[in-house]
């Protein structure tokens, strides 16, 4: 079984998301409507008028240590929705990076811990990267590198965070630079759960997370970041580390990754039906997520862009197909203490 490289140290830390104050206490239900807030006690309308549901309760041990108010809701948001996507019978697991997943994981070994899988059953997980399998492995789970899956293997599910979150669920990924390995890996899952908080729930894409990803060849970059504003992104910048002389941020592939930021927050499907800013393919700054997507992917030198969009999971598994960018479900803790579910249909198929 291969590993990894390992991935150099990445100190990108975008200003705008501070932590705040500690967690007040919360108890939280499970998610079972496409939109909805989870809470076991009944909480005021949102100004989106959606409801507080009366799922069942989701079983949350304590935190080894105290967490602010922002971590308390990554984690409540990771145990609602392994609660709501994860078996004990699965073979194949997919894991993401990033902050949120670590809960993610704390939960499912939390549910296996009380739901043990069958005898002579072995869940595999799969990291998509070194960070993600150095989480797996501290929790007592048994990683497997994506290349050393079987051809015929298909993951039940991938669990993963995200950076932003629009309306239409498409997301922003590749704040920690593993946005290559973990679209392989969502694109071998039957189905994409996401997992965030609720600074990452926006209308649309670049409205607080400020560019977009992009994995690029280290020979490329010049030209790529010469294309980049062709396109209308406003000063594109290779990712380097905290400390300069140590070069550029380098990805488990050794690839470089290029931060692009633009003018105009991404134009969901609703915006590009209503046709008042466009077709979404430039005018005045102003793209859709789908066409910004293609065209930088279409770029010579780019390996992947952070954009995470298209069909989801049970889309595709209703094409026949399996696997898709865009997550199925998208679970967003709340600064209440509740749990905001954007998505979900089929979750209990």
């Amino acid at each position: 079984m291969s590993s990894p490289a390992p991935l150099q140290p990445q100190r990108f830390r975008p200003p705008h998301f501070e932590n705040s104050n500690p967690p007040t206490p919360r108890r939280i239900l499970s998610p079972t409507r496409k939109a909805h807030m989870s809470s076991s006690e009944p909480r005021p309308v949102e100004a989106n008028g959606e409801k507080p549901s009366t799922a069942g309760k989701i079983d949350i041990p304590p935190p080894k240590t105290q967490l602010d108010k922002i971590e308390t809701a990554k984690r409540t948001a990771a145990f609602n929705a392994v609660a709501a996507h994860f078996k004990s019978e699965y073979k194949f697991v997919g894991i993401g990076s990033g902050s949120s997943i670590v809960y993610g994981v704390e939960a499912i070994s939390h549910h296996l811990q009380n739901h043990p899988p069958p005898e002579h059953h072995t869940n595999w997980f799969v990291p998509t990267g070194w960070a993600s399998r150095k989480t797996i492995t501290a929790a007592g789970l048994t990683p497997i590198a994506f290349d050393s899956l079987p051809p015929s293997a298909v993951l039940e599910v991938c669990f993963d965070g995200a950076d932003e979150v629009d309306d239409d669920l498409n997301c922003i990924k590749g704040g920690g630079a593993c946005l290559f390995q973990e679209k392989l890996v969502a694109l071998r899952s039957k189905k994409f759960v996401c997992i965030a908080d609720y600074r990452k729930n926006q209308a649309r894409l670049l409205t607080k997370w400020p560019s977009i990803p992009i994995e690029v060849a280290p020979i490329a970059y010049g030209s790529v970041i010469r294309e980049l504003q062709a396109l209308g992104s406003n000063d594109p910048q290779l990712r380097e580390h905290s400390l300069v002389k140590t070069g550029p941020i380098q990805t488990d592939q050794s690839f470089y990754i290029i931060d692009a930021p633009f003018p105009h927050p991404l134009l969901t499907s609703a915006d590009v039906a209503s046709g008042q800013e466009g077709k979404g393919e430039g005018e005045n700054g102003a793209w859709s997520v789908d066409a910004l997507a293609q065209r930088i992917r279409a770029i010579n030198g780019v390996l992947e862009v952070g954009l995470f969009h298209g069909l989801n999971g049970y889309e595709t598994q209703k094409a026949g197909r399996t696997g898709a960018e865009k997550p199925v479900a998208v679970y967003f803790g709340m600064e209440d203490g509740s749990v905001k579910v954007l998505g979900d249909e089929g979750s209990k198929e």
